[in-house]
């Protein structure tokens, strides 16, 4: 007679949790809206209250766009939810069924992972499209295979991506000088501009979400405080999550190791905090509908997700792969979690062990594959010039490689547009390149030229001690300087380099531009303010560079 199998996956006593009083679907919702409220808070004022606040936008309505945005999101899947059950299924209780079903979360979900600058009737579609076609269409809340708002929005990416990143696309009016987000960024050399982002941004505003990206989704330390809260009102395990970025930190870190970062975690914590991977570990991926229920089920889980995002990121043409990654781990749900239950009551420690390695194996395969093709080549490369070309604006770095001359044409963003000699037009020698270009960035150029009939218009990007100047210099048809403004807004005079400014001294915006028409001639004989060098001597360059500009042109 066989032994009986001991079946107890626990420690006693065995409660349902569904049971519990101070447990059920509402209080559910209740914990989960709480966690979202900080970020939709958050999107709104970084999007909304703080460009109306320094003067980007005057527009009440782009002000409360944000907040209105996320509102029209949820509403649209819960208002698409009550006529199909209403109407369509004949519910009876219907109050009952809206109340248990989470009619919110897809819409509300997909606003907050969306950029700013999204049309109402794109978000409409998409939450249209999320709740039929991701919920109601498998039968509804608990039957649905996919994230419903990740297949909203994966539509929308596929049928609506130029409207959704026309015009400023995610820029919110405050980031529209700052330029591409840090995923675009990443994604045009994603060894090579790491040190881009952190030259721009810095870690430390990445992990806040002060940096451009979608609506409400770019801050780390609001994801991760939600994080918290989830699970300690156990909304949410937290093998998923964990391991899910524990993953992409390791898988990311020895990519940047093989290409000089092994001494820090700047490369793997870059990708860490870029685009909606925090957004996606905590809220998109622990979906209880969507993600296994057994333990080991979750770990596989995570692991399978982290290693997917690597994958993605690295080795596609897809700008994010949080999505995509989540997605394709949403068909394999059912699969891991009987394979994770089956072993876990095994008495086969060997085929316990033989499909768990298989499983690893499979794993370690695609994270090698990711992280191939990332190893740093040696090579001696020598920067000797470096220029912006009158014509296109774009700035060319001239390199020696072994004696040969190349040279990388970069955009104002600093991502490559071209290398020169084809054989060094690979990810590992522009990886190399854009060290060097990196460390040697031109701080003051044009950004925009407009003639006209009368005058020409230059437009400078000056660099300050704390930020970009945005200089606008107007040259009459002799080449002659007749307007210049400088805006100056951030700069601050009280630091060791402009030591001894006060209010009596003046303001470099304002004295300057009087200082350069005058003294145009013999620019370096201009008077800066006092204890405002830096700024001072900024705008002055600024003028230098757009003489000669003019100057080349006319020449």
């Amino acid at each position: 007679m066989n032994e009986q199998r001991k079946l107890v996956l626990g420690k006693e006593p065995f409660i349902r949790k569904a049971d519990n009083p101070n447990y059920g679907t509402q209080i559910v919702m209740r914990d989960f809206m709480i966690a979202l409220l900080p970020l939709i808070l958050f999107a709104w004022v970084k999007n909304g209250l703080l460009p109306f606040i320094n003067g980007d936008t005057n527009s009440v309505w782009t002000m409360l766009y944000p907040l209105i945005f996320i509102f029209v999101g949820g509403f649209t899947s819960m208002l698409v939810e009550y006529v199909y059950y209403k109407f369509l299924m004949k519910e009876k209780n219907i109050k009952e069924r809206m109340q248990t079903s989470f009619a919110i979360i897809p819409g509300l979900l997909l606003a907050m992972i969306l950029s700013v600058n999204t049309p109402l009737w794109v978000l409409v579609f998409g939450c249209l499209f999320a709740t039929l076609i991701g919920k109601l269409l498998f039968g509804g809340f608990g039957n649905n295979v996919f994230n419903p708002a990740l297949i909203g929005y994966l539509f929308l990416t596929a049928a609506y991506y130029s409207v959704i990143t026309s015009g400023n696309g995610f820029l919110n009016p405050s980031e529209i000088i700052a330029g591409a987000t840090p995923m675009t960024i990443l994604k045009a050399d994603p060894i090579g501009n790491v040190a881009v982002l952190l030259n721009q941004y810095g870690l430390g505003k990445m992990f806040l979400g002060l940096v451009p990206g979608a609506i409400a989704e770019t801050s780390a330390l609001l994801c991760l405080v939600a994080l918290v809260w989830l699970i300690a009102r156990k909304v949410v395990n937290w093998r998923i999550p964990v391991f899910y970025l524990g993953s992409v930190l390791v898988l990311t870190y020895l990519i940047g190791s093989f290409n000089g970062y092994a001494a820090s975690l700047d490369f793997a914590l870059t990708g860490l905090f870029s685009g909606g991977l925090m957004f996606g570990a905590v809220f998109m991926a622990t979906e209880p509908v969507t993600s296994p229920k057994t333990p080991n089920g979750k770990i596989i889980f995570g692991l399978g997700l982290g290693v997917l995002t690597v994958l993605f990121r690295f080795k596609s043409n897809m700008p994010e792969g949080v999505a995509s990654a989540i997605l394709v781990m949403n068909l394999f749900t059912i699969i891991i979690d009987r394979l994770a239950a089956r072993l876990r009551v095994s008495e086969s420690v060997k085929r316990m062990v033989l499909q768990y390695s298989i499983i690893g194996l499979i794993l370690v395969g695609i994270s090698a594959y990711s992280i191939s093709g990332f190893t740093k080549q040696e090579v001696t490369i020598d920067l000797s010039e470096q220029t912006q070309n009158n014509e296109t604006l774009n700035f060319d770095y001239t390199f020696t490689v072994d004696d040969e001359t190349v040279i990388v044409t970069v955009d104002q963003t600093y991502a490559i547009q071209s290398v020169s000699v084809a054989e060094y037009d690979t990810d590992e020698f522009k990886a190399q390149f854009l060290t060097l270009i990196n460390a040697n960035k031109i701080t003051v150029y044009v950004t925009e030229v407009v003639a006209t009939a009368t005058e020409t218009t230059v437009s400078i990007n000056a660099r300050g001690f704390g930020v970009n100047i945005p200089v606008v210099i107007v040259f009459d048809l002799t080449g002659q300087i007749t307007a210049l403004t400088a805006n100056t807004a951030g700069e601050s005079y009280f630091d060791e380099y402009n030591e001894g400014w006060t209010e009596a001294n003046g303001h470099p915006n304002a004295l300057m531009p009087g200082r350069i028409i005058t003294g145009q001639s013999d620019l370096s004989g201009v008077d800066v303010v006092s204890g405002a060098t830096v700024t001072s001597n900024a705008i002055i360059q600024a003028a230098i560079v757009a003489m000669n500009y003019m100057e080349a042109q006319n020449g």
